[in-house]
C-alpha cells in the first residue's frame, strides 16, 4: 500500500534478524498483514472491480486512461479479450487440435490454422469478467498469491477461461516505474547507469510474480536482459508463506476432514525453502550457467537447446544479468506467432543422432533435458510450467531450439533419499508393486515417519488400482510392461500418480520428503508440455525406464566405492547384480567400470570415489 511515494506496509518493516528473536514483532506483523490483505481483497471486490466493470464498458468512458495506480487492472477487467489459438495438441476453446505428430506438409498447418480461426471465439462477456475480477484480485494480492496462481493453471479441472487468465500471470503482470527500476540498478551495482549501460529499455518485455525483465545494452556491446526483484520480497515470502501455508491451511485441513488426516507438511517446507532459493538471483545465475555449461557438453542438447549466458560481474541476490536471445515464441503460442512454414520446419527438422521418425527434435530434447540433469545428478527444475519454455527462431543458418529460462526454483535432493525415490518409481513405471510399496516405506521413514503410523493395506489397494489403470502386461518389450498409452492424454500418468498421493494415501498418514512435492511437479509440468504437443511421438515411459537403468548402474558403481576398501572383480559382480534391475548386462557395466582403474584388477577406493563425485 502506497501514499504518494511512501510505501505503508508490514513487508517494508520486515527484518529477518528481528523477526527471528522476536515473537512479539512476528505476530504484530502477521496480525497487520491480515488486515492489510483483507482490505485489499474488500477494496478490489467492491469498488474497484465494480467501477472498473463498468467504466470499461461504457462507450463514453471505455478509452478514457485512468491514473496509474488503476491502469493495469483496466487493462485486465476490459471486455476486450484477444482470441489465441493453443499450443498444439491442447484446446482451443471447446476445438481439440492436432499434435504435431499429426501434420504432414505446411499446408495442412495452414488449413488448420485458418479452421481455427474461423471456429475459435473469445469467450463470452460473463467468462471474461469473471475470469478478469479473479486474475485482478491475485494480481492485488501479491507475488505468492500470483505463485498460486501459476500452479493453478495447470489444473484441468478449472474451466479453459479460468485456466488461460491464472496462465497470464505467468509473465504479463504489471512492471515498475522508471525512477525505481533505475534506483535498483544503481544501488545494486553501486554505479550510475549511465556508466555501465549505454541504453536501458524501461518498459519490462516480461513481468512475472518475482521479477520483472527489462532489455538493456552493455558498454562493451553486449545486449543483455536484466531481471530485477520486486521490492519488499523478503518480506512478502516470510510473511505470506505464513499466512498462506499455516493459517489458510490450517484452516482448511480442520474444516475438510479428508484433509485433516493429511500430512502436508512435505508441501509447506518444499514451498517455502525453494521461494527463499528463488529470491536469490546470484544462486540462480550459478545453476543456470551448471545447466548450460551441460546443455553445451552434450551432442544432442548443443544443437537443439539454448540456455543464456549469465554475466557475474553485473549479478547480485537481487539482479540477474544475462544473454538477451531474440527470436522467442512461447511454446503455447507456436500457432499464434510462426508462420506454417517455419512450423513445418520444426516438425520436419532433422538432427544427427536423433531418430528421423521423431518430429520436432527441440521439444522432445528440451523437455528431456532438465529431467537428465535431474536423474544424473539429483538436481531438477521445479518450475518448468510454459511461462518458462521458448522456441527460438532460427536464424540465418540455423536450426529452431528450445530455450529454457527462469532457473530460480530447483532443488537438491538427498542422495540416499533419491535413491529411495527411484524405488517407488521404478515400481510403478515397471509394474512391480512389491518395489513401489518398498520405496514408498523408505520415503515415509526418510520423512521422519514410523511404519507404524500407516494403514498399509489401504495403501496398496491405492495402488493396486493405479497399476490396474495404467500398466499393462507387454511382455514382447524388455521392460515387460507399457503405459496404456491410450489414456495417457486423458488426464496424464503424473497428474494421475499426484491425484493417488493427494488422495487416499496422503490421508492414509502417509508421510513424504519436502522435496517431492516439486519433484513431481517438475515431472507433471514437462509431461503436459510433451504430451500436449508431440502427441503420440513423445515416449515418456521409454525414456524414463532407459534413465533410471543408467542412473542404477551409477549409483552401484559409486556404492563399491563408497563401501569397500578394497575393489575386486568377484566382489563388484556380486554387488551389481543385487542393484541393478534385471536384463542389465552386468559384465559390460563390470568392464566400463574395471576401465577407470590402473591396474585393472584391484586399487583403492578412496580417490576414485572422490573423483566420481565432482
Amino acid at each position: 500500500m502506497r501514499i504518494g511515494m511512501i510505501v505503508i506496509s508490514p513487508v517494508a518493516f520486515y527484518s529477518e534478524p528481528v523477526w527471528n528473536i522476536s515473537y512479539a514483532y512476528r505476530v504484530f506483523l502477521i496480525a497487520w498483514r491480515i488486515a492489510e490483505l483483507s482490505f485489499v481483497t474488500t477494496r478490489y471486490l467492491f469498488l474497484r472491480a465494480p467501477f472498473l466493470l463498468v467504466w470499461t464498458r461504457l462507450p463514453v468512458t471505455k478509452n478514457i486512461i485512468l491514473p496509474r495506480r488503476y491502469r493495469t487492472l483496466q487493462s485486465i477487467l476490459a471486455p476486450d479479450r484477444e482470441t489465441k489459438l493453443a499450443v498444439a495438441g491442447g484446446r482451443a476453446g471447446s476445438i481439440t487440435m492436432k499434435f504435431l505428430d499429426q501434420y504432414r506438409s505446411a499446408e495442412d498447418i495452414r488449413k488448420e490454422q485458418e479452421f481455427l480461426r474461423s471456429v475459435v471465439r473469445a469467450p463470452s462477456p460473463i467468462k471474461v469478467a469473471i475470469g478478469g475480477v479473479v486474475r485482478g484480485l491475485i494480481t492485488e494480492l501479491g507475488s505468492l498469491f500470483i505463485k498460486l496462481a501459476q500452479i493453478l493453471s495447470m489444473r484441468p479441472e478449472l474451466p479453459p477461461f479460468l485456466r488461460e487468465e491464472l496462465a497470464s500471470v505467468q509473465d504479463k503482470l504489471p512492471g515498475l516505474p522508471e525512477d525505481e527500476v533505475k534506483h535498483v540498478l544503481e544501488r545494486e551495482l553501486m554505479k550510475p547507469v549511465e556508466e555501465i549501460f549505454e541504453w536501458v529499455d524501461y518498459k519490462p518485455i516480461a513481468a512475472a510474480s518475482l521479477a520483472i525483465v527489462h532489455r538493456a545494452k552493455l558498454r562493451s556491446g553486449e545486449e543483455v536482459a536484466l531481471k530485477i526483484q520486486r521490492p519488499f520480497l523478503q518480506g512478502i515470502v516470510a510473511l505470506d508463506t505464513l499466512i498462506i501455508l499455516k493459517i489458510l491451511l490450517g484452516t482448511a485441513t480442520r474444516l475438510l476432514p479428508r484433509l485433516g488426516k493429511s500430512d502436508l507438511t512435505f508441501f509447506t517446507l518444499s514451498f517455502e525453502s525453494a521461494l527463499r532459493r528463488e529470491i536469490n538471483f546470484e544462486l540462480e545465475g550459478h545453476i543456470q550457467e551448471h545447466s548450460r555449461e551441460a546443455l553445451l557438453e552434450g551432442e544432442l542438447t548443443s544443437q537443439c537447446m539454448h540456455i543464456a549466458k549469465v554475466y557475474f560481474e553485473y549479478t547480485t541476490t537481487k539482479l540477474l544479468t544475462m544473454e538477451f536471445v531474440h527470436n522467442l515464441i512461447r511454446v503455447d503460442e507456436l500457432f499464434d506467432k510462426a508462420s506454417p512454414e517455419e512450423i513445418w520446419e520444426l516438425i520436419s527438422m532433422k538432427v544427427p543422432g536423433f531418430p528421423d521418425d521423431v518430429p520436432a527434435p527441440p521439444v522432445v530434447v528440451g523437455c528431456r533435458f532438465p529431467m537428465h540433469m535431474q536423474w544424473q545428478g539429483e538436481v531438477f527444475h521445479g518450475d518448468l510450467h510454459l511461462g518458462n519454455l521458448y522456441l527460438k527462431k532460427p536464424a540465418s543458418g540455423e536450426n529452431w531450439k528450445i530455450f529454457l529460462c527462469d532457473f530460480g526454483m530447483f532443488e537438491n535432493i538427498p542422495r540416499e533419499e533419491f535413491r529411495h525415490g527411484q524405488f517407488f518409481l521404478w515400481g510403478l513405471l515397471a509394474g512391480i508393486p512389491d518395489m513401489a510399496m518398498d520405496g514408498l516405506k523408505a520415503i515415509h521413514v526418510d520423512a521422519g515417519g514410523k511404519l507404524t503410523e500407516v494403514d498399509w493395506p489401504v495403501i496398496e489397494d491405492e495402488l493396486s488400482n493405479f497399476f490396474r489403470a495404467w500398466v499393462e502386461p507387454a511382455p514382447e518389450e524388455e521392460s515387460g510392461v507399457k503405459l496404456r498409452r491410450s489414456k495417457l492424454h486423458e488426464g496424464g500418468y503424473t497428474r494421475q500418480l499426484l491425484a493417488v498421493l493427494y488422495g487416499k494415501i496422503l490421508s492414509g498418514g502417509l508421510r513424504l520428503p519436502y522435496w517431492m512435492w516439486l519433484f513431481l511437479k517438475g515431472y507433471l509440468y514437462l509431461e503436459e508440455t510433451g504430451t500436449s504437443i508431440m502427441g503420440g511421438s513423445y515416449d515418456w515411459n521409454g525414456w524414463i525406464l532407459d534413465q533410471y537403468a543408467v542412473r542404477v548402474e551409477k549409483d552401484a558403481v559409486l556404492s563399491l566405492f563408497d563401501n569397500a576398501n578394497v575393489f575386486t572383480t568377484d566382489r563388484a559382480l556380486e554387488r551389481l547384480e543385487v542393484a541393478l534391475p534385471r536384463g542389465t548386462d552386468y559384465p559390460k557395466v563390470l568392464k566400463g567400470t574395471l576401465g577407470l582403474l590402473d591396474d585393472g584388477e584391484t586399487k583403492q577406493s578412496g580417490s576414485i570415489a572422490q573423483g566420481g563425485r565432482r
